[in-house]
């Protein structure tokens, strides 16, 4: 019988990345980079806290009780509680993990050596951060022409607010996304966050960074890539400001409805807490939603016989049907109208999910074992590869797992010198008392 035929590599096998990305937009990008197979190499030190980790040396206890808490493996905030964070541990999976001291002579000489060796290096830092600790691209690209690095600050690394600090909600409301996703009638003060800017940058900045290696092989020469986290996600309302250069409407918030389609929202069902999403784009579909209601009359109704009469007499229709929905159950529901060929769905919520029959069986969990966070499940890659599937590589690094693998197998430092880096606290594996 002949042996089967060797596994496909992974797309970004034999790229070696070095990653300085923390929060949420920094593990959203190498997230994606280890999974399609690179070797992600996480740059921390044991001097300054990874903020995806935790953002301080200790947790008080009023933090573990409440969200903060829930964010930690049995809510223990003992020493090594950085090694037991659920945002890191999902994010940083596949990684290796390596501490340096860049602000040491000897451990930025050791970066600068695992640059030379590297096809890519990203970071979010504030603008200017990198230029100050000895790693901006001019540098690094005399090091290894070679290089890719992209640069993620909330702005970019030019323009006007280059220097401006920032997390989700000011970089919502700089994008102006907190103006447009808001309750009908209602003013920023009750826009819910939503923080989905910092995983979108992610995105753009993997996506980049393949783009820019995939240059690289025509070119033979890296480059910088410079990405805005506002400026990415100022895409996701791109209908909006078309609307604005094309015609000078000036949208405001639409709660769930939504500017064609009617009735477009969610409806509160039978059980306890339960909804149904319903989005209705056609005649021809609501015709279905009101024979489901049992009012096929509703679809001949002068109100609401199309969708411009539907649009004008949502305030009158939305009644109507949440009258029908809270008499059945979410799940009754989305079976009834998927099948009449309404888009449906019930709102779930993360342990409904954990469950879910379509998500279990398309795989997409998958159970990990985690040295300090034991064993928990994962979601997997989405991109299913018909070649090689793709699949969690491992578990996300302790802090400083792989100092001696790194330091010792891919730069060949000796033992000696090792322990020297130890005694010098320019590496470790906890962070000092002092680190912030």
């Amino acid at each position: 019988m002949a042996a089967p035929p060797p596994a496909a590599p992974l797309p970004l096998e034999g790229i070696r990345v070095l990653s300085n990305a923390t929060v949420w937009a920094g593990p959203s990008a190498t997230l994606h980079l280890a999974d399609l197979g690179a070797d992600v190499i996480e740059v921390e030190s044991i001097q300054h806290m990874n903020r995806t980790r935790m953002p301080g040396r200790h947790i008080a206890p009023e933090l573990m009780e409440g969200p903060t808490g829930a964010l930690f493996a049995d809510r223990d905030a003992s020493e090594g509680f950085w090694n037991r964070n659920a945002n890191f541990n999902y994010g940083k999976r596949g990684h290796r993990s390596v501490t340096l001291d860049l602000t040491d002579p000897e451990g930025l000489e050791l970066f600068h050596d695992l640059v030379r060796i590297s096809d890519v290096f990203l970071e979010n830092n504030a603008a200017g951060v990198a230029e100050r600790l000895g790693i901006g691209y001019e540098t690094l690209s005399d090091l290894n022409p070679r290089l890719v690095m992209a640069r993620f600050p909330g702005f970019g690394i030019s323009g006007p607010y280059r220097d401006f600090k920032g997390y989700a909600p000011t970089m919502e409301a700089a994008a102006g996304h907190t103006w447009l996703r808001g309750y009908r009638d209602s003013d920023p003060s009750w826009t819910p966050g939503s923080g989905h800017g910092d995983p979108n940058a992610g995105v753009h900045v993997a996506f980049a960074i393949q783009a820019a290696l995939f240059a690289r092989e025509r070119t033979g020469e890296g480059q910088l890539i410079d990405l805005s986290h506002v400026e990415a996600v100022l895409h996701h309302l791109a209908y909006a400001f078309m609307d604005y250069s094309m015609n000078r409407r000036v949208q405001g918030t639409w709660g769930n409805r939504h500017p064609s389609n009617a009735p477009n929202g969610f409806f509160p069902c039978a059980g306890e807490d339960e909804w149904i999403g319903i989005a209705v784009s056609s005649d021809e579909a609501f015709a279905a939603l009101a024979e489901a209601m049992g009012r096929p009359g509703l679809a001949a109704d002068p109100r609401f016989a199309d969708v411009v009469s539907r649009q004008r007499h949502q305030d009158e229709l939305e009644p109507l049907v949440e009258e029908w929905t809270r008499g059945h159950s979410a799940r009754a529901l989305r079976e009834r109208l998927q099948a009449a060929g309404v888009p449906a769905a019930e709102v779930l919520a993360p342990e409904a999910l954990r469950d879910d029959p379509h998500l279990l069986a398309r795989g997409f969990w998958e159970e990990l074992e985690h040295p300090a966070a034991g064993t928990h499940h994962y979601p997997t890659p989405v991109g299913k590869l018909e070649r090689r599937p793709l699949g969690i590589r491992g578990p996300a690094p302790l802090l400083g797992q792989h100092n001696e693998e790194v330091l010792k197998g891919l730069l060949g430092i000796g033992d000696a010198r090792y322990e020297q880096l130890l005694e010098r606290q320019v590496i470790g594996d906890s962070y000092l008392e002092g680190a912030t």
